[in-house]
Formats: structure tokens, C-alpha cells, sequence
């Protein structure tokens, strides 16, 4: 089972083909932590985009969410509008520019860790690729926005990040980081007061500031092949991580233990829904058994376009509409007689006896590429 059928292949071409445009040695989807990199200093290097080397290899970072001014007036588009959102004038955007560039290059002395996926930033003449600058207890992104010395922009990526919280939580704290700079004038700011973004700044309560912020440096759930947290097993270390949750939630989620669905954490006091929710993408209620659906399915980023490996337990009929000579089925998976989820599955007619007769004993494996059609991810049986 070695090739996609033609008529599955034209069906997904558009996803198959993005997920080979990454990086020549990584596919888009996967994230990578690299620790101990170090810059690469080069004239191109600015506040949000330099050259990072790790080991043997040498690459451009594009840092996600934030955008430092311009050093130089080569893309003037760019320098006008960055000159419109702080009301400051072109040349200022350049002095700012330049500040901000100092600001990273100081930042980066050293080692520091690079989070990536390996998303295609674009722009420039050499191949970037956005990233997450971690060093120590601080992210470089957020110590810009802090210091006045970039501004939020850019839509949040799909899916989880590798470090506990969601890009949509790491927006918000942003905004609040932004609110703090005007508020104290920070960097840019100090000359940017006819800037429209500080419209109606005084009248935003002063507790904004205070609200529950997602750790600094975030921590992976160790405990989980998944890396995401299990809430019915998980330290109260682990639970503190999340966005909302202090040591004190934490102990008493471990004293409402066990729960059957998420949001029985709302009969708990001091979580609201509102708190579950910033945090249901990063949680499982219980760790998914290896080559099970659920498995795959819990972090379906890194496994999208890829060929897995389910153990099926079962298989029955699908209502799900396949393309014309396919025949739609639900695996039920499982192993060790833990059960693991179902997932669809698109079956080739010539082939649907003999998988069925096949799969009527439990426990075999069934190894296919996970694809997404329309709202559903399901797997797709390859041809020999």
C-alpha cells in the first residue's frame, strides 16, 4: 500500500501539495524545539527577522504576532502604514526600527531556544520561517510588545502550540502587554500619543493588568506522549500551567477527580466556562492508548497528511460521503483492551470484501494517510 489512488490524490492535491512545501528536511505541521541556537549577525537582521543558527544548519526566523518597525525604506508600503498605526513620522519608524533591532540583538546574545513549524513567512529575497524566540523565562515577542517596540499583527495558527497554552490566550496576554506600554509610554509610544490606538486608553479598568496570564515560559505536559495535559491524572504543577489556574484550582481539581467529560470543571468553584474554554485545547481527560484514533486525533496537527498506524478493534458502516469508488467505514480502535476512538475511513471498492473479511478479526492493523475532507479527518487506505 504504497499510492494514494489518482482520484483521492486530485481530491486532496491542494492539502498534500502545502504539506511539502516546508522546509526540505521538515514537513509543515510537525513542531521542532531547537535548543541552543545562537544569531547569525548579518545586515538583514531586524527586531522580528534574523538569521538563527542551530547545530550545522542556518535559517531566517520570522517571529508570529508581532511586526518592529522597518530599518531602512526598502518596502515603503510597509513604512507607511507602520507610520499610520503610531501617528509618528517615516523617519521615526526608522530610528524606532533600529531601536528595536539593538533591543533583539541583545536579547539574542547567547544560546536561546527556537519553537517552529516551519510555516513559510514569506517576504525577502531568502526562504523565512515563523517562529517562537523562548530564552530563559522570557519570549522575545512579548518583551518587544512590552517595551513599546513592535506592534501586535498577524492571525493566530490553527491548532495548539508545543508550550501549554493556545496562540488565542498568547494574543490576549499581547493586547495587555500593549495596553501596559501606552499606558507607561513605552519605546514607540513616548511619540505616539495622536496615535489612534490610544483612543479611549483611559477608560480601560486598571485590573486589565492584572488578569491571569499564561505562564512566561510554559510547560510541556511530560506525563502525556500526547503533550497535552491529562486532567485526571496530572500534577498540581501541571494543572497551575494552564491559563486560570493557580496551585489552589489545581488542588481542587485533583480533589474532584475523576471527571468524565471536561466541562464537569465548571461544577468546580472559582472555574467558569468562560476559564474552560481558554484552556479545553490543551487537556485530555485521559491519556489515549499509542496507534489508537484518539491518539492521533489529540494533536491532529502533527499528524495531518501523514501516514499512521491504527489497531482495530472493529469496523462498521459510515454515513460519511466518499467519492465515487470508495466505500465509507468507522474504525473502532483499541489496544490492550483500552479502548481508542474511531475514526473514518475511505476504502477502495475493489479491496472492500477482503478488508472487511480481514478486519472481522480484532486487533489487526490498518495503516493509512490522515487527511482532512471538509470538517471530518478520516484516513485513507493506500494502494499496494
Amino acid at each position: 500500500m504504497r499510492l494514494i489512488p489518482l482520484s483521492l490524490l486530485a481530491l486532496w492535491s491542494p492539502i498534500i501539495v502545502f504539506a511539502l512545501t516546508a522546509s526540505n528536511e521538515t514537513e509543515l505541521g510537525a513542531w521542532e524545539v531547537l535548543e541552543e541556537c545562537h544569531l547569525v549577525k548579518v545586515p538583514s537582521n531586524d527586531g522580528d527577522s534574523f538569521k538563527v543558527a542551530h547545530k550545522d544548519k542556518e535559517f531566517i526566523i520570522r517571529l508570529y504576532y508581532v511586526d518592529c518597525p522597518e530599518t531602512y525604506d526598502t518596502y515603503i508600503d510597509r513604512l507607511k502604514d507602520q507610520a499610520r498605526y503610531f501617528s509618528i513620522t517615516e523617519s521615526d519608524v526608522i530610528t524606532s526600527g533600529k531601536t528595536a533591532k539593538a533591543y533583539t540583538q541583545q536579547f539574542l546574545n547567547k544560546e536561546f531556544t527556537v519553537v517552529t513549524r516551519w510555516e513559510d513567512a514569506r517576504g525577502g529575497k531568502q526562504a523565512r520561517y515563523f517562529g517562537i524566540i523562548r530564552k530563559k523565562n522570557q519570549l522575545l515577542s512579548a518583551e518587544l510588545v512590552r517595551n513599546g517596540l513592535a506592534r501586535i499583527y498577524g492571525m493566530p495558527t490553527k491548532g495548539n502550540w508545543p508550550d501549554g497554552f493556545t496562540p488565542y490566550v498568547y494574543l490576549k496576554r499581547l493586547k495587555q502587554l500593549e495596553r501596559t506600554a501606552q499606558r507607561k509610554a513605552a519605546g514607540i509610544w513616548a511619540s505616539a500619543q495622536n496615535s489612534v490606538q490610544l483612543a479611549g486608553l483611559d477608560k480601560i479598568k486598571d485590573h486589565e493588568e492584572t488578569l491571569q496570564e499564561p505562564p512566561t515560559t510554559p510547560v510541556f505536559a511530560r506525563n502525556s506522549r500526547t503533550r497535552k495535559i491529562i486532567l485526571n491524572t496530572a500534577s498540581a504543577s501541571e494543572l497551575d500551567a494552564l491559563p486560570g489556574i493557580g496551585l489552589a484550582l489545581a488542588d481542587r481539581i485533583i480533589a474532584a477527580r475523576p471527571f468524565t467529560i471536561i466541562n464537569e470543571l465548571v461544577g468546580i468553584p472559582g472555574i467558569s466556562m468562560k476559564k474552560v474554554d481558554a484552556f479545553r485545547d490543551l487537556v485530555l481527560l485521559n491519556e489515549p492508548p499509542p496507534m489508537t484514533a484518539d491518539f492521533y486525533l489529540s494533536d491532529s496537527n502533527t499528524y495531518l497528511n501523514k501516514e499512521v498506524t491504527v489497531l482495530v478493534s472493529m469496523v462498521t458502516r459510515s454515513n460519511l460521503t466518499a467519492p465515487n469508488g470508495f466505500q465509507a467505514v468507522h474504525l473502532e480502535t483499541a489496544k490492550q483492551g483500552k479502548q481508542g476512538g474511531s475514526v473514518p475511513a475511505f476504502i477502495p471498492d475493489e479491496y472492500y470484501d477482503s478488508f472487511i473479511n480481514y478486519y472481522r478479526q480484532p486487533n489487526r492493523e490498518f495503516t493509512g494517510i490522515l487527511l482532512q475532507k471538509d470538517a471530518n479527518i478520516l484516513l485513507v487506505y493506500r494502494r499496494k
